[in-house]
């Protein structure tokens, strides 16, 4: 694990590891899925052996999180208050940003993000004014109502996307539902935030500064 990180450990330095563990004490396919099945208590590998990033997020879902075996619950007392964390940011010139997960697979929200209206209020009041979506877990329609309504409540608005895996994922933002890339709604928005984001890190103090800065940069 030293070797793969810098110091913070996540869980997908735990998972690249144990995969290369495995992978280096067993050659053979045969022996690696009967290795696998053994770690994960008798579940058998459902990836396919040579699929290094979905190997390892299996072995993040069924070992890492909540009921796996070395899942480790968090401890409140690790964590610094919002409003420290917040500070640092800000020092060190950046924007603290609230990113929202909107809706899962299956539709639902959390608790927190299920009110808009609310979690937006909310937000104000910790003073966060930035949120940021990764396009990938939502669908076109929940992503246009959730960035638009925020957007008109004052939020700088930016899209992320999954590039912190091993996969490899396209560089094209996409939502869920749409894998051709975003609509033109969703762009405007994005480019928006963008434009935002420029002025901000150049010490500007308007989206139309920052659109004149990305121009000239690139040359449009």
């Amino acid at each position: 694990v030293k070797d793969l990180t810098r110091g913070a450990v996540r869980e997908r330095h735990l998972a690249k590891a144990l995969r290369m563990a495995v992978d280096s004490k067993a050659d053979a396919i045969e022996d690696r899925l009967a290795l696998y099945e053994r770690i994960f208590g008798g579940q058998p590998l459902k990836s396919a052996p040579d699929n290094e990033a979905a190997v390892e997020n299996e072995i993040r879902s069924k070992l890492l999180k909540a009921g796996g075996a070395a899942f480790v619950p968090e401890d409140p007392k690790a964590f610094l208050p919002m409003e420290t964390v917040c500070q640092i940011i800000k020092a060190a010139g950046g924007i603290p940003t609230y990113p929202f997960l909107a809706d899962d697979a299956k539709g639902n929200f959390t608790d927190f993000e299920g009110d808009l209206q609310k979690a937006a209020d909310t937000l104000k009041k910790r003073g966060i004014k930035s949120v940021e979506f990764i396009t990938t877990r939502n669908t076109t329609a929940v992503l246009e109502e959730y960035s638009g309504y925020l957007h008109d409540e004052g939020f700088i608005v930016t899209f992320g996307s999954e590039h912190n895996t091993p996969a490899l994922e396209p560089i094209r933002l996409r939502t869920r539902d749409k894998a051709e890339g975003l609509s033109e709604k969703l762009r405007e928005t994005n480019y928006r935030g963008a434009c935002a984001v420029a002025a901000h890190q150049a010490g500007l103090d308007s989206i139309e500064a920052g659109d004149e800065l990305i121009c000239k940069t690139l040359g449009i």
